[in-house]
């Protein structure tokens, strides 16, 4: 329901994020859109353990979204947050999100996001 968009407190169970969670893949070639998404994971990392399992496949999207644009350093930065987050958040979950990352190779995306002036810090956070 609309109230729990509203209510400040990090409640993303209501609908609209399972449409935000499907654009990047009806969107793989806007950079723009792949960026926004990007840091909307990383701030939906942020708000609950409650969330990982939601928002895991979401993951892969980001991941997707570093190869696709390398060379798009603020994309690179919030995807390297939304990665960071979720590895955080993930250690008070069941969800084994760094096995996936892992998998998905997401340590090359790290390293070559860590060449890029703007995103260093995120890419080399632990």
């Amino acid at each position: 329901d609309d109230k729990a968009a509203n209510d400040g407190d990090c409640n993303y169970s209501f609908s609209p994020l399972t449409s935000l969670l499907a654009l990047p893949s009806q969107y793989r070639t806007n950079p723009q859109l792949q960026t926004q998404f990007c840091a909307v994971m990383a701030a939906l990392c942020l708000c609950s353990p409650s969330h990982v399992p939601r928002v895991v496949n979401g993951l892969k999207d980001v991941v997707a979204a570093m190869k696709r644009f390398p060379e798009n350093v603020t994309l690179q930065r919030h995807a390297c947050l939304a990665v960071q987050n979720a590895a955080l958040l993930a250690r008070t979950t069941s969800v084994d999100v760094k096995t996936m990352l892992l998998e998905l190779g997401v340590g090359r995306c790290l390293k070559r996001a860590g060449v890029e002036r703007g995103c260093v810090d995120e890419a080399y956070a632990e």
